[in-house]
């Protein structure tokens, strides 16, 4: 990333993922199509190298740091999942099979063969695909404060009382907020992990940045309609 860029970014910025969002939010896939999309991934070497693949699931308890989240004002809460390491994607069916809540991550270091987001950076770095499955619409909305208090929106993860007719999400270069309709909530959604510090380049303030490819096997994969989000800090 161009230092002046670097310099440009909110508060602590170092990690970036784009979010492919499923809908309708109620939108919720079967195991074996989040095993074919991620044995899929591995094999288009989306995911380079020797890829981990590690099952997360939610406990229903949040463990609290004595710290102040700066974008939500109130002490950072994090979630506890128990995790759970498969020797292979042919395991992911059986394991979340009856599962209501989960997350599915195929994550390697190398030079991806079909990359995720174009980039000027040709090294070898960190890519994760996570799937993650909810039996209830969480937000994907990722805002980085609330310019003059006239956009609101649930903390990324959090469960959505209603569900908003669209997405907002902050540009790290500008903190321009982005609205993308129909990317507020969702039960389902891939995030596409970066590795640190490396964040694409947003023109007209557009979050349509992930492969084309890779959007038409997600659709193809799960037989839904997607729209695209991110996430960082």
């Amino acid at each position: 990333m161009p230092e002046q860029k670097r310099r440009a970014l909110s508060w602590d910025a170092e990690q970036y993922s784009h979010t492919l969002i499923a809908m309708p939010s109620d939108s919720r896939p079967s195991a074996a199509q989040v095993q074919r999309f991620l044995a899929n991934m591995i094999a288009q070497q989306v995911v380079p190298g020797r890829p981990s693949i590690t099952l997360r699931v939610p406990t229903g308890k949040y463990r609290e740091y004595p710290f102040v989240n700066p974008f939500t004002g109130q002490n950072l809460k994090v979630e506890i999942k128990d995790q759970k390491v498969l020797n292979s994607p042919d395991e992911v069916a059986t394991v979340t099979e009856g599962l209501r809540d989960y997350e599915l991550e195929v994550a390697g270091v190398g030079e991806p063969r079909l990359v995720p987001i174009l980039m000027n950076f040709d090294k070898p770095h960190h890519v994760g695909v996570t799937c993650i499955v909810h039996s209830t619409p969480r937000s994907t909305s990722n805002l980085h404060g609330t310019p003059s208090g006239k956009v609101k929106a649930v903390p990324y993860g959090e469960v959505c009382a209603e569900i908003p007719d669209r997405g907002y999400f902050t540009n790290p270069y500008t903190s321009d907020v982005i609205e993308v309709p129909g990317a507020g909530c969702a039960s389902f959604w891939i995030q596409f992990e970066l590795g640190k510090l490396m964040f694409p380049e947003l023109t007209d303030n557009s979050l349509e940045l992930l492969n084309p490819q890779i959007v038409a096997e997600a659709k193809n994969a799960f037989q839904m309609e997607f729209v695209e989000g991110c996430y960082w800090g």
